[in-house]
């Protein structure tokens, strides 16, 4: 097990950002890229936070991912539209459509952009919860590679299409649910393997359809969908919007390395006023939160609840990080002239 090295959040984004100005990203790009991973580790999203940066700059070295896109509407119908990311960061491209989508809603009610040939932009909840600015609900998917296989194959054509919610409360903490449609993010396997942890059994299988522990040979295997068929019909679902509907890659087409990405933001001023939805939210909280306790449990936790006590805690205490990761920063720092961590 890698020893733990406690990181300041400001001093993360500041590495990380300096990173990303180095290969080519403007500022306020790499500002974006920056918050939106050391985002996720504070929230405890470790599987999409700050240890995805060596594979950005890979991209970015290589000439895979575009460090200066030029994003463009395709198509503009009011409170529809669609955005070419132009193989850009993921994050750079995701940014523009999510606050359109805010715009549109802002306007017409609702807004909803579709963004195609995007790249991996994330967790999701960082695009839903923008929309809570605006006293809007926010929604945001995207396809992912092909990690899956459908319910009684064994091919891997499916994406585990993960999605996030964001909805605002009177609460410190708005409700958030972000999740993949397997049982866990690819990325969880990879931080298992850089803290040289074996993984559950059903996580994941490996090519022949046997489970495995290992997270080395699952990540070269099969995600097992959440709940089964259930989960496998979700990723399809949500492929529809990320990629059929965006104009983007979907289905069998998971393999090339761009993405698509389907944002939605609903102002909640057009159904009630929005102080009367937070309080019937407080009201949903508070039923669920009273609710009798199954055996051997403590507490009741509602979505988006234990990421914001874990984001305010790593505040405090800084963001867990482990050596490899803090150690392949410094070293992508030290060779742009970024700064480095401590």
């Amino acid at each position: 097990m890698p020893s733990i090295i406690p990181v300041a959040p400001t001093a993360l984004s500041t590495c990380v950002a300096g990173i990303f100005r180095g290969h080519g990203l403007p500022d306020d790009h790499a500002a974006v890229v920056a918050d939106s991973l050391v985002a996720a580790d504070l929230r405890g999203v470790s599987s999409h936070g700050v240890m995805r940066v060596p594979s950005y700059v890979s991209g970015l070295k290589d000439g895979s991912i575009n460090a200066k896109p030029n994003l463009s509407l395709i198509a503009d119908t009011g409170a529809r539209a669609v955005v070419d990311g132009e193989d850009g960061m993921g994050q750079v491209a995701a940014d523009r459509a999510m606050r359109l989508s805010i715009a549109r809603a802002s306007e017409f009610g609702i807004g909803v952009v579709a963004l195609r040939r995007s790249r991996h932009c994330g967790a999701m909840a960082y695009w839903a919860i923008q929309a809570l600015e605006s006293d809007a609900i926010g929604f945001a998917t995207t396809n992912a590679g092909m990690n899956m296989a459908p319910t009684g194959g064994r091919d891997k054509i499916v994406g585990n299409n993960p999605f996030a919610m964001a909805v605002p409360t009177t609460r410190p903490w708005p409700m958030v649910l972000d999740m993949a449609t397997s049982v866990v993010a690819g990325g969880k396997l990879d931080m298992a393997a850089i803290r040289g942890q074996k993984i559950p059994l059903d996580w994941a299988t490996d090519l022949d359809g046997q489970p495995t522990d290992d997270p080395v040979v699952a990540r070269k295997g099969i995600l097992v969908p959440v709940g089964g068929p259930k989960g496998y019909g979700m990723a399809i679902m949500l492929d529809v919007l990320a990629g059929v509907l965006s104009g983007g890659r979907f289905g069998g087409n998971l393999g090339e390395p761009v993405s698509g990405q389907f944002f939605m933001a609903i102002q909640i001023e057009g159904f009630m006023p929005v102080t009367e939805f937070k309080q019937r939210m407080d009201a949903l909280i508070d039923q669920i939160h009273q609710s009798q306790l199954a055996p051997g449990a403590s507490r009741i936790y509602v979505p988006g609840e234990i990421e914001y006590e874990t984001s305010q805690k790593r505040h405090r205490e800084g963001i867990p990080l482990e050596e490899p990761i803090v150690e392949s920063l410094n070293r992508l720092a030290g060779a742009v002239g970024a700064p480095t961590l401590t």
